[in-house]
C-alpha cells in the first residue's frame, strides 16, 4: 500500500514555520501498518522558488513517480484556494487512487466542500487518525465501500452520504508521536527563528509541538477549536447544535467517551516527545502550539515539574499560548513555567471592554484578569505579548476605546486584527446569510423580500458565494467579510490604524465627525473619553487659570 501526502502552500507573505503535524501523524500510522508513504510538503518546498507556490510540472511530476492508492490533502481554512486549485492536477495524475480531504478547511462543511470539488471522494471529519487507520485497511483489503466507518462525508452515487459521528479519541497517549523523518525538516530549520523572545528569535533548530486536543473557551471567532466535541454538534446539526447534540450524545454514551471541549495526553507523553526532538534532531527551541496551555493549570504544573527532572530546563527553552483567566486565578503559575525554561507566552486578549468579551467573543474573561496578567509577566521580568481583534458584532466606538485606552495605561504596542468570521467558527454560523450576502447582492436581495427564486437556485448562489468567501480568506492581508454591525471594512482599517499608532486624537475626531454626519449611536464618543481631546484640557487648563486670578 502506497499512500502519499500533500501539504498546499500556506500564507505566502510568510515563510514556513511550523512542521505539518498532521501529515506526520498519518505516515507514523501507515507506516507502523507496514505501508510506503510518500510527502509532498509543497508549503516546504517553495522556497526553493523564492516562496511562491511550487509550478505545475514540479507537482505532476513528484506526484506522477509512484502508483500511490491512497492520497490524502489537508490544511487550514485559509488553504481552501489552494486545494481547489491542485485537485484537478491530483485527479489527473491519480485517476484510480482514493482521494481524501481531512482537516479544518474541510471538517466543518465537508457536503459543501464535495459539491465545490468534485474531484474528491470523501471528506474525513473531526479528527482523522482512527478514520484514517480504516480507511487504510479497508482499500488494502479491495473494500470500496466505506459506509460502515465513522466520520466521513462521502458521495453515493449521485447523492452526499453523511456516515455515523466518530467518537473522540478516549486517550490521546495512543496517538504516535510525528514521522519527523519525513519533512524537509532543515528548510523548517532555516526559517525557525520566531520574534516572540530573544530564546526564540536566536533559534536555529526551532521544532513546534501540538498535544492539546479542543479548547474551554470556544471563542465565537475561533474555527480552530480542535475539532472537539462542540465542532461536532455544529456539524452534524447543520449549524443547528440541538440537532446535532443529540447525534453526537448518544455516540458519546455508546463508546463512553464523553468528553470536555479540551484534552491532553499525559504530561510525560510531552515530555518524552521533546526529548525526542532533543535526542534526535537537536533542537534548540520549542513551540508549544497548543490553543491555550494555561488553562489547564494542574497539567501545566505537572509538565513543568517533569521538565526540570529531566533537567531541560537548563539546555532548552520553550514558548506556549495562554489564557488571562486562568492566570487570574493562579498568577503563581507564570513563575513555575519561567523556571522550568519557558521563554515567551502569548495571550489573546482580543479585547478590553468587558461587553464586547462578554456579549460578542464570549471567551469567559474580564479586562480585570487582562490587568492581572499583564501584571503578573511584568513582575517576573518577561514581556507581555497579547493579540487584540475589532470589528466584532456589537463593538461601537467608546468600545475600542476602552481597549486603547488600556494599551496606554500598560504601555502596550498594539497593532490589532480585523474579525474574520471563518468557516466553522461560531460567529461564521450566527452570520452566515449577513456574511455571504456581501459575496452576492441576489441573496442579500431575495433575503429581504424583494424577490423569490426556487430554493435550488438560491442554493446554488450561496454555494458560488461560500466558494469566494472561502477563497478570499486564503490571504490573511486581505480583508474580507466584516461581522460588524456598525462599521465597514473602510472605516476599521482606518480605525486600526488610529489605535496602532495611539492616534487617539485622530480617532475621536473621525468619530466626533461620524456622529455629526450620521447620527448613529455607534459612534457617539462618551464623555470619559474627553481626557483625550486636546481642546478639551486647552480648555480646563484656561478655565483654572482664570479661577485661580
Amino acid at each position: 500500500m502506497k499512500v502519499l501526502l500533500i501539504i498546499p502552500e500556506i500564507r505566502l507573505d510568510m515563510s514556513p514555520q511550523h512542521v505539518p503535524f498532521w501529515a506526520g501523524i498519518l505516515g507514523a500510522i501507515v507506516e507502523k501498518k507496514g505501508g510506503d508513504v510518500g510527502i509532498l510538503d509543497l508549503n516546504a518546498l517553495r522556497m526553493n522558488y523564492d516562496g511562491n507556490t511550487v509550478p505545475s510540472n514540479v507537482i505532476i511530476e513528484e506526484i506522477s513517480s509512484e502508483k500511490w492508492d491512497i492520497v490524502g490533502i489537508g490544511g487550514l481554512t485559509t488553504t481552501y484556494k489552494r486545494i481547489k486549485q491542485l485537485a484537478p492536477l491530483i485527479r489527473k495524475c491519480c485517476p484510480d487512487s482514493l482521494f481524501i480531504g481531512g482537516g479544518g478547511w474541510s471538517t466543518y462543511n465537508p457536503d459543501e466542500i464535495l459539491e465545490l470539488i468534485p474531484e474528491l471522494d470523501l471528506i474525513v471529519i473531526g479528527e482523522g487518525e482512527e478514520t484514517f487507520s480504516e480507511l487504510y485497511d479497508n482499500v488494502s483489503d479491495n473494500q470500496t465501500d466505506f459506509r460502515g466507518i465513522a466520520g466521513l462525508c462521502l458521495r453515493e452515487t449521485n447523492e452526499l452520504h453523511f456516515t455515523a459521528p466518530r467518537a473522540l479519541i478516549p486517550d490521546l497517549n495512543t496517538i504516535p508521536y510525528p514521522s519527523y523523518d519525513l519533512f524537509e525538516n532543515e528548510i523548517y530549520f532555516k526559517y525557525s527563528s520566531l520574534p516572540m523572545s530573544v530564546e526564540s528569535y536566536n533559534a536555529q533548530r526551532r521544532f513546534s509541538v501540538v498535544w492539546e486536543r479542543g479548547c474551554p473557551r470556544g471563542c465565537t471567532f475561533c474555527s480552530h477549536n480542535g475539532m472537539s466535541r462542540i465542532d461536532l454538534q455544529n456539524i452534524y446539526g447543520s449549524g443547528d447544535r440541538t440537532k446535532g447534540e443529540k447525534r453526537v450524545r448518544k455516540i458519546d454514551e455508546e463508546e463512553g467517551t464523553f468528553q470536555l471541549p479540551a484534552r491532553w495526553p499525559s504530561p510525560q507523553y510531552a515530555v518524552d516527545n521533546i526529548k525526542l526532538l532533543v535526542d534526535k534532531y537537536n533542537c534548540d527551541f520549542i513551540s508549544i502550539m497548543d490553543e491555550n496551555m494555561t488553562s489547564n493549570l494542574k497539567w501545566t504544573e505537572e509538565f513543568c515539574t517533569l521538565y526540570m527532572d529531566e533537567g531541560l530546563n537548563e539546555i532548552l527553552k520553550w514558548g506556549t499560548l495562554g489564557d488571562a483567566p486562568s492566570v487570574a486565578v493562579k498568577p503563581s503559575i507564570i513563575k513555575t513555567m519561567q523556571d522550568a525554561g519557558c521563554a515567551y507566552i502569548s495571550f489573546g486578549f482580543e479585547s478590553a471592554s468587558d461587553k464586547v468579551l462578554n456579549q460578542d467573543i464570549q471567551k469567559g474573561q474580564l479586562r480585570s484578569h487582562l490587568q492581572t496578567t499583564i501584571n503578573t509577566i511584568k513582575e517576573v521580568g518577561m514581556t507581555p505579548i497579547t493579540t487584540f481583534m475589532i470589528g466584532n458584532p456589537n463593538e461601537d466606538i467608546n468600545d475600542l476605546m476602552e481597549t486603547v485606552d488600556f494599551w496606554i495605561k500598560n504601555g502596550a504596542e498594539v497593532d490589532p486584527f480585523i474579525c474574520t468570521p471563518y468557516v466553522g467558527s461560531p460567529i461564521f454560523y450566527h452570520n452566515r446569510d449577513y456574511i455571504l450576502e456581501q459575496y452576492d447582492e441576489r441573496i442579500r436581495l431575495v433575503n429581504q423580500g424583494k424577490f423569490s427564486v426556487e430554493s435550488k437556485i438560491l442554493k446554488k448562489w450561496y454555494l458560488e458565494a461560500l466558494d469566494r468567501f472561502m477563497k478570499d480568506c486564503g490571504d490573511a492581508t486581505q480583508y474580507t467579510a466584516t461581522v460588524s454591525k456598525n462599521f465597514t471594512i473602510p472605516e476599521l482599517i482606518a480605525l486600526k490604524q488610529f489605535m496602532y499608532n495611539h492616534d487617539v486624537r485622530r480617532m475621536l475626531q473621525m468619530a466626533n465627525q461620524k456622529y455629526e454626519e450620521t447620527k448613529l449611536p455607534q459612534w457617539k464618543v462618551s464623555e470619559k473619553w474627553k481626557k483625550y481631546d486636546p481642546n478639551h484640557k486647552a480648555e480646563k487648563e484656561l478655565t483654572n487659570i482664570i479661577e485661580s486670578i
